[in-house]
């Protein structure tokens, strides 16, 4: 019985699957019939675990070989599988001659895919770019925490400063014999209640100093990583970088105009239904569609939009030329369908 041959999709998937590296035993498996690898086990004493020498498979006789052996046992392993390996390598043909022409041709050996290594090379990259900008984005929120934490030190400094001021012209009144006035019991309390505060903040504006320090370290470490792969990434398929974000345009406030039928359609609705959708006409009409919650929606094939009033209500309406809105309907999300054929009839 022979080993069980080798191809090159077999040989791809075990490179990929040991990082780019073939194991021995595996090799042995596929190549040196099992055959051998029995006499090479009953000759070394070597004795597979629920099986008899001369019976054990190679799956289970290859890692036996492999693992835990002598360098005496790795060159006998090693020398027959450099003989099986010379053994199934064809001879070169002939450069010329009747035997030249007569000889068939040896078949190229097959390319080895190498779309998985590349397209794990992407994902590497794609989740690399994504931690960056979490990071970029948790970074920026440290700044600016840091710069409010920074404006309160500041102003409790001042005011910590004009307490002391304070506290020393009373000293000094005193010292000099005059008659300083009552004790400021409250202002004591409100110093000391300041000093306090003030450590906390001083301690936690360190905190934040040391937790912007690691976040700076590891961004850097990632865009040296993303620098490290992009390269690996041809050039056809490289991601362009995004536009910068248009700047924020003021939505202006939109008329609404309730036509009859809409009022219509509010007569077998509860007031808590009335109310939801006229909040949700509201906040169209001040926000614009791109509020979130209301996923402003355009119906096919019709000059009609929807609007989320609530889970189960829908608002219809209509843009009109000035931009402004004309509400024409509110239906239960299931009546979606009735509800626009009768006002595709109108």
């Amino acid at each position: 019985m022979t080993g069980v041959g080798l191809d090159a999709k077999t040989l791809a998937a075990a490179a990929l699957g040991g990082g780019g590296k073939v194991p021995l035993a595996f090799l042995l498996e596929r190549l040196v019939p099992v055959g051998d690898l029995r006499a090479l086990a009953q000759e070394l004493g070597i004795v597979p675990k629920g099986y008899r020498p001369e019976k054990a498979p190679a799956a289970v006789l290859a890692p036996l070989l492999v693992e835990k052996a002598s360098p005496e046992v790795l060159d006998r392993v090693c020398a027959l599988l450099a003989g099986r390996m010379a053994s199934t390598v064809p001879a070169e043909a002939p450069e010329s001659g009747p035997a030249a022409a007569a000889a068939p041709a040896v078949p190229a050996p097959p390319a080895v895919d190498l779309a998985p290594v590349l397209r794990l090379r992407e994902q590497e990259l794609a989740e690399c770019r994504a931690n960056l900008q979490r990071a970029l984005d948790t970074a920026q929120r440290l700044r600016e925490r840091d710069a409010e934490w920074s404006r309160r030190v500041e102003a409790l400094d001042e005011q910590l400063a004009r307490q002391r001021a304070e506290l020393a012209a009373v000293q000094r009144a005193r010292d000099a014999g005059k008659s300083p006035p009552p004790p400021a019991t409250a202002d004591d309390r409100r110093v000391r209640d300041l000093e306090r505060e003030l450590e906390l903040l001083s301690a936690s504006e360190h905190e934040q100093r040391l937790r912007s320090a690691e976040q700076a370290t590891r961004i850097r470490e990632l865009e040296e990583r993303v620098a490290e792969l992009e390269p690996l990434v041809p050039k056809g398929r490289r991601r362009k970088a995004p536009p910068p974000p248009p700047p924020p345009v003021r939505e202006r406030f939109r008329i609404p105009y309730v036509s009859a039928a809409f009022y219509r359609s509010m007569a077998d609705k509860d007031r808590r239904a009335v109310q939801a959708a006229f909040q949700a006409i509201a906040l169209y009409c001040t926000h614009g569609p791109s509020y979130p919650g209301l996923e402003v929606k355009p119906i096919e094939g019709q000059n009609l939009w929807s609007l989320r009033a609530s889970l189960r209500l829908r608002v219809y309406f209509r843009v009109r030329d000035d931009g402004d809105a004309e509400f024409l309907e509110l239906a239960d999300r299931e009546d979606q369908h009735t509800a626009l054929r009768r006002l595709k009839d109108r």
